[in-house]
């Protein structure tokens, strides 16, 4: 029997990332020890609080459906947290609850995306962009940005990639894979292109939490004039240490709401009940546990920059997320290649810069998820096998 597949598997591809994951699981199978820094996820248990409404939700029913677009509790608590943090005024009902910030990516684009539209987006750019618009019959545009620039997209360069085809941009800030954060002067800019040329920005802001060196952040969302054309992506995985748990939101401007919500429903009932319950209670009560959970990675990130000064390996420091993303070109190896050396040789598990397109070429993702011990066990040996390829 001949087995047909659609057209459209073919114009998406597997993660790079998980390609490094499943040598390093591998290696570890073996019995070898590999430090692990490819994985964008906190290894923090989830916080006791969260847990426990969650259990009190099973043993009081919430095992049920709840509305397609989640519970009244948990857009609530969406909207309030936005409003203490920023004071951004949202309702409830133009509220989803996903199921993870990867599905809100897709209803969003699915929703506002035609065959032939165009949709702009920095890169290095999170992995899972292209393939998304792609699936949605549009063209996503690269605008290639360096650690010349700080990794910091321009707004007079972004315009220039803006066509009559163009749709949207996406924008993630705090970033992934660089770690670097929109400074608020290019917020702005960024903000007035998209009004003068009638754009939606889709803004992935998952890391919003995760900031360090007392940046200035603004969500792109408060810039004037863009809380109307603005869809913002949430999620828990990162700032609550919630991966496992598999929820996340969309804020949806009220004239795109409907179509969203149409897809949203073909894909997912609803998600998870209880659930959205402890991600409420996370949403609502103190945020201490992700202030201290900053804190440590705070003290992570600045463990790794000391082994990357004391070696003279450039890099453009981080200011959120949990990630650095440093230059290795003077090494002689494609990112790849750099990559696999290093797991067999160093025994460190990394992610390629080419992984998130191809202005990531030259350069790794290191995410400081692991713990303070691991990291510091791992770049010694990395920067031995690094010192070993230098001395060539």
């Amino acid at each position: 029997m001949t087995l047909l597949i659609a057209d459209r598997t073919n114009g998406i591809y597997p993660s790079k990332i998980r390609e490094v994951l499943e040598q390093a699981s591998a290696l570890k199978k073996q019995g070898v020890e590999v430090a692990d820094f490819t994985v964008g996820r906190p290894d923090f248990d989830t916080p006791e609080h969260i847990k426990e409404a969650a259990k009190q939700a099973l043993d009081k029913g919430f095992v049920h459906y709840t509305p397609s677009a989640g519970s009244l509790i948990f857009q609530e608590a969406v909207c309030s947290r936005y409003y203490e943090d920023y004071q951004l005024q949202f309702e409830p009902s133009q509220v989803i609850a996903t199921v993870g910030a990867s599905q809100a990516i897709y209803s969003a684009l699915q929703g506002i995306l035609n065959p032939g539209d165009e949709i702009i987006a920095p890169e290095p750019m999170y992995v899972y962009y292209g393939g998304l618009s792609f699936l949605a019959g549009a063209k996503l545009v690269s605008v290639p940005i360096s650690d010349e620039d700080e990794f910091i997209v321009k707004a007079e360069v972004l315009g220039k990639y803006i066509t009559p085809k163009t749709k949207a941009i996406i924008l993630t800030s705090p970033n992934n894979p660089t770690g670097q954060v929109i400074d608020k002067e290019t917020v702005v800019k960024i903000s007035q292109l998209a009004i003068k040329h009638n754009l939606i920005v889709i803004a992935d802001d998952i890391y919003d939490k995760i900031l360090y060196d007392d940046v200035d952040y603004l969500p792109i969302a408060k810039a004037p004039g863009m809380k109307e054309r603005t869809i913002i992506i949430g999620s828990f995985s990162k700032t609550y240490a919630m991966d496992g748990w598999r929820i996340g939101y969309l804020i949806i401007p009220k004239e795109l709401y409907k179509g969203i919500f149409k897809l949203h429903q073909h894909m997912v009932s609803c998600p998870n009940t209880f659930v959205q319950i402890g991600a409420a209670k996370a949403l609502t009560d103190s945020q201490n546990c992700v202030e201290d959970m900053v804190k440590e990675f705070d003290r992570r990130r600045r463990l790794i920059m000391k082994f990357f000064d004391e070696n003279m390996i450039s890099y453009v420091r981080p200011k959120g997320a949990f990630y650095i993303f440093p230059s290795v070109k003077e090494f002689g190896l494609d990112s790849k290649e750099l990559c696999m050396h290093l797991l067999h040789e160093a025994r460190v598990a990394i992610v390629p810069g080419s992984a998130f397109g191809a202005a990531g070429e030259g350069h790794i993702r290191i995410a400081f998820s692991a713990s303070y011990e691991e990291i510091e066990q791992g770049m010694e040996r990395m920067m031995t096998a690094l010192n070993k390829l230098r001395n060539k």
